[in-house]
């Protein structure tokens, strides 16, 4: 199963539970390339929190994404290759990067500076309402997904009710077959609907190992789910 650590637009709370940095930085895309600096776009600024080991970071049109530990020190800043994706944090939080090697984009916040120590609180809702999906929203979900797994064809899942009042995202469970031919077991994923007349969903995360699991199902139960 390809390791996903995507989000699409809409804001849901931090995977963290403790204190982090909060910066403003300047961010800035560009195709993946031998040498994207050149062809960086700058995007305005965006915000990015960091706690030493991990970072969560905004885009400037109110998207993020969040990384899992950053475990490798090399040359000032802290690294993680899971295959399909580098994550790379400069020791002094001045920048963070991610190389997205099947998206072919370099994502950067540069330039950063800290706001203050710890991010406000999310707003927490008084009660979840819950409803079914209906079979079209069922239908996108599923298909996002597969898209995301190395034998789409061997997916089960396991639907939740979608919480009606959050802020769009829906979590369930897919079971699916690895490279080896075995089931990989029941796996966390975050999706958007988005909800028009064909309405369709945008993978936010789909857990990988351990860490990539923890984070979705952490930020799953802050929406109501799980």
């Amino acid at each position: 199963m390809k390791k996903i650590i995507t989000f699409a637009a809409s804001i849901f709370a931090s995977v963290n539970s403790f204190a982090s940095d909060v910066l403003s930085c300047d961010y800035a895309k560009a195709p993946l390339s031998k040498d994207p600096a050149s062809q960086m776009v700058q995007m305005g600024k965006a915000n990015v929190e960091f706690d030493g080991k991990s970072f969560k970071a905004y885009r400037s049109d109110g998207s993020f994404t969040f990384t899992p530990p950053l475990t490798t020190p090399s040359n000032g800043m802290l690294i993680l290759d899971d295959k399909t994706k580098v994550f790379a944090a400069a020791s002094d939080k001045s920048s963070f990067a991610i190389s997205d090697r099947i998206g072919k984009t370099t994502e950067q916040w540069a330039n950063c500076t800290i706001i203050n120590k710890e991010p406000a609180k999310p707003e927490k809702v008084e009660s979840w309402k819950y409803r079914n999906l209906t079979t079209s929203e069922k239908k996108a979900v599923e298909s996002a997904i597969r898209d995301q797994l190395k034998d789409p064809d061997s997916a089960k899942f396991k639907h939740s009710k979608y919480v009606s009042n959050g802020k769009g995202a829906y979590c369930g469970l897919v079971n699916s077959k690895n490279s080896y031919g075995g089931y990989a077991g029941d796996t966390p994923f975050m999706v958007m609907i988005i909800n028009n007349k064909n309405p369709h969903a945008g993978v936010i995360a789909l857990g990988g190992d351990s860490d990539a699991q923890t984070a979705t199902i952490t930020v799953c139960r802050d929406n109501g789910y799980f």
